[in-house]
């Protein structure tokens, strides 16, 4: 990541360079080899689906002839469900889901019954290695299995295995082995006519139009609230929008994030607030439109980057080179002392005046 500037209270990272190419991790070329059937594995949190979908475009693209089907979580099934180029969609119903060991037999079954050709588990945690293990060790018909890490219970390990810290060059990494050229880098999620039209309508319904609102992600997960930059800091922050742009400002979240978009909005009568009030599918157009983007370090900031909205991304104690999303026009702007209330709304609206 390229740190950019550098004063007494913050620093700015704009895109990190690839200095890795194909050649360098590639061990096999499957494109060479008849590949009827591929699993891809992606259980993580929200803004790891999204990256992945960069990653998984190219796969899509190298096997133009294979099935390919992907075992997710139910909540992010959402994410692919418009990919026609996708066979099926497929993970746990069960509310406690991959922890438990009926969900273990039931996966392997399904597996089994599928005849992969290829498995590629970009999630490559503990429990995706156990349950791969346990297929292996059940059947000896899946001949390519890979994943982010050359450790057991791959078949495939990259040529040369350079240390990455970041999420997005692993899974470039793992299908650079066996011959997949990355040449996607922004997350790759489509949309139909019907989110569009539901997309339209809430726009319509909120007055807003084309470049004359910004939307503000203020939330995170309920496990990340020291990623929060604070109710105090956006609503300082949509008060000088206001001033300077004359710009609405929209405020944007899950479940997690109701209390804090509330904390925001009664606070300022005039910030619209969409907080769990949009699916995901239906923020891409809203981000579309929108003139730009102040986000915490949270998955929405990666689905936002799928858009062209210029984006600035706060982050706290997390490392700008691993969360921060790619994109010409996206910065990330992270405190010295990784206070994030080391970054004030003046600073932000100096960076927004920078990138418009």
């Amino acid at each position: 990541m390229n740190k950019v500037k550098d004063n007494t209270s913050y620093k700015i990272f704009y895109d990190q360079k690839n200095n890795f190419g194909q050649k360098e991790f590639q061990s096999i070329d499957l494109k060479k080899k008849i590949i009827k059937k591929i699993l891809i594995i992606k259980w993580g949190g929200m803004g790891d689906i999204i990256i992945s979908t960069a990653i998984i475009e190219d796969i899509l693209k190298s096997f133009p002839n294979a099935k390919v089907d992907i075992n997710t979580l139910p909540q992010w099934q959402i994410i692919f469900k418009n990919h026609l180029g996708i066979n099926k969609i497929w993970g746990s119903k069960n509310k406690k889901g991959i922890n438990t060991l009926i969900h273990l037999y039931k996966w392997i079954k399904i597996v089994k019954m599928s005849n992969y050709d290829l498995i590629i588990d970009l999630q490559t945690n503990d429990r995706s290695r156990i349950y791969l293990s346990v297929l292996k060790l059940l059947s000896n018909k899946i001949k390519y299995i890979i994943g982010n890490h050359a450790v057991k219970p791959y078949s495939i390990f990259p040529k040369t295995r350079i240390k990455i810290t970041n999420p997005f060059q692993m899974m470039q990494r793992t299908i650079n082995s066996i011959g997949i050229k990355s040449n996607t880098f922004s997350p790759k999620i489509y949309t139909s006519k019907k989110d569009s039209v539901s997309s339209k309508s809430i726009l319509k319904g909120n007055f807003l139009k084309k470049n004359n609102f910004v939307v503000l992600i203020c939330g995170s997960n309920k496990r990340g609230k020291n990623k929060r930059w604070g109710a105090k800091n956006f609503n300082s922050l949509a008060d000088l929008i206001k001033k300077k742009f004359k710009y609405k400002s929209v405020l944007i979240g899950g479940p997690d994030d109701i209390n804090e978009c509330l904390s925001i909005s009664k606070k300022d009568k005039t910030i619209i607030n969409l907080c769990n009030k949009t699916n995901l599918i239906e923020l891409i157009e809203i981000f579309s439109n929108a003139r730009f983007i102040i986000s915490n370090d949270t998955g929405t900031a990666h689905l936002a980057s799928s858009t062209k909205t210029p984006m600035i991304v706060i982050t706290g104690p997390t490392d700008p080179k691993k969360v921060k999303p790619f994109g010409k026009k996206i910065l990330a702007v992270q405190a010295n002392s990784k206070d994030m209330n080391g970054v004030t709304p003046a600073d932000i609206l100096y960076n927004i005046i920078k990138i418009l």
